[in-house]
Parts: structure tokens; C-alpha cells; sequence
């Protein structure tokens, strides 16, 4: 008997393959976008104010680099791809 656990993880693996192509299709701004979307996710998970500071200083000018006007971008984005609901929908997954 296949636990729930085993089922999901299959139902992903499965589906996966379909997933990373949809992203391979991806225009290079949209591709741009998100690679600096998920930096940018990353980074902030990884602040806290008791870094050292030259921790904090790298993290802060990455960070300056990845995020800055990111929400710009995006919904820049968001109208020039309105019609492409794959797009839409990736886009939509990140919150700033």
C-alpha cells in the first residue's frame, strides 16, 4: 500500500519534467525575472540582524542587486504577458 507521502512525491516527480519545460519555454525577460525572484526569496530568508556585519553587507548589496524595484518588473511583466496564462500564473507565485 502506497502511503499518501509516497503518492504526492510521485505525483511530482511525475509531473515535474512537464513543469521545467513550461519553464524552458519562457520568454528571457520572464526567465531574467524569475531568477531574480527566487535570489532575491532566497536572500531575505537568509537576513537576520545578528549576521556579523560583513555578512550583513553582502547580503545587503546582493540583495540591492537582485530586489531592488522587483515589483516594478513584475508588473510590468504581468501586463505584457496578460494573454499568456502560463506566464500569468508563474508570475503570480511571487509576492513583494
Amino acid at each position: 500500500m502506497i502511503t499518501k507521502m509516497a503518492f504526492l512525491l510521485t505525483c511530482f516527480l511525475v509531473s515535474f519534467p512537464v513543469i521545467a519545460r513550461a519553464e524552458e519555454q519562457f520568454p528571457a525577460d520572464v526567465t531574467a525575472f524569475v531568477r531574480n525572484a527566487e535570489i532575491c526569496q532566497y536572500l531575505s530568508g537568509e537576513w537576520d540582524s545578528s549576521l556579523p556585519e560583513d555578512r550583513k553587507d553582502a547580503l545587503l548589496k546582493e540583495m540591492n542587486a537582485r530586489c531592488t524595484n522587483i515589483h516594478v518588473v513584475q508588473e510590468k511583466l504581468q501586463r505584457k504577458y496578460i494573454k499568456n496564462k502560463v506566464i500569468e500564473l508563474k508570475l503570480n507565485t511571487y509576492q513583494f
